[in-house]
């Protein structure tokens, strides 16, 4: 089965838990959905949506941006997933269950400023707050609790201000990168992750100049090649701790670290804990 473009009737979703509030200009949505059976989900809205992952367990995950990342990419807990207003988001889901806390950010309130389609980024503040909301809005008779909420809601849009919003300019250069130039460079990337992958390498699967490239592809998947690299190497180590017994070092080398420390310096910068004790809480 393939993502949901229109072809086909979306896939019921099976809904746990849901709570919904909304606290000031931010509308918030906590949910627990099942995901035994394929889930879609798809989203192309006027505001710009936040999806903080706060638990639960998917054993696939194919996503697709119609300007973004997009391939098989599986949310872990504290994962921070943003859809720009405007943006088409789709995703076909299974495995256990999912935990997550949406929130809905209006355009008008980041005026002057453009979020970038991101996946799988790790911060603290947002993890953070997003789980104290979580538990808040289980209070809904709680007065205290929902000034509490109102006054988080809006910290955390001064934050995604802050920390993930660009000011709107032009590009330099013409050209994008349509679907198939995206689909090429993530294919060009996690087909071979061992190997070494530079900003020529990378151009001439689209046919660009590296000057180009760079420009089309931050436009395009909000981050640079090189983070973009790097965070499918962290992916695909995850995946491998996850579900075999490989050792560390040979996951290591197999993701395009030259050596096991440096492969568990960044996997830790990137979720937290190091390879050995990751491997340890999926176990």
């Amino acid at each position: 089965m393939e993502i949901w473009k229109g072809q086909r009737p979306l896939l019921q979703r099976a809904t746990i838990w849901r709570r919904e509030a909304e606290l000031g200009r931010l509308a918030i949505v906590a949910a627990h959905e099942s995901l035994m059976s394929p889930t879609d989900w798809y989203i192309e809205r006027e505001h710009h949506t936040v999806i903080v992952h706060l638990d639960g367990r998917l054993d696939r995950m194919e996503v697709e941006f119609s300007k973004g990342p997009s391939g098989s990419i599986l949310p872990v807990k504290g994962d921070v997933w943003i859809v720009p207003a405007g943006c088409r988001y789709a995703a076909l889901a299974q495995g256990e269950k999912a935990h997550y806390l949406e929130i809905s950010v209006p355009a008008s309130l980041l005026s002057g400023v453009a979020l970038a389609p991101h996946t799988r980024l790790r911060d603290d503040f947002l993890h953070a707050a997003a789980v104290r909301l979580d538990a808040l809005l289980r209070r809904p008779e709680d007065s205290i609790a929902a000034m509490t909420a109102r006054a988080m809601a809006d910290a955390m849009a001064m934050h995604l201000r802050q920390a993930y919003g660009r000011e709107t300019v032009q590009p330099v250069f013409g050209g994008s990168l349509g679907a198939e130039a995206r689909r090429a460079v993530t294919e060009a990337v996690r087909d071979r992750l061992d190997e070494r992958h530079t900003l020529e390498s990378l151009a001439a699967v689209t046919g660009m100049s590296v000057r180009r490239f760079t420009t089309a592809f931050r436009e395009a998947f909000g981050i640079t090649p090189w983070q973009f690299v790097l965070d499918a190497r962290m992916e695909e180590g995850a995946r491998l701790l996850r579900s075999t017994e490989e050792p560390v070092t040979a996951i290591a080398l197999a993701v395009g670290f030259a050596t096991p420390s440096h492969f568990a310096t960044a996997f830790t910068r990137k979720f937290g804990v190091p390879p050995s004790r990751y491997r340890q809480s999926w176990s």
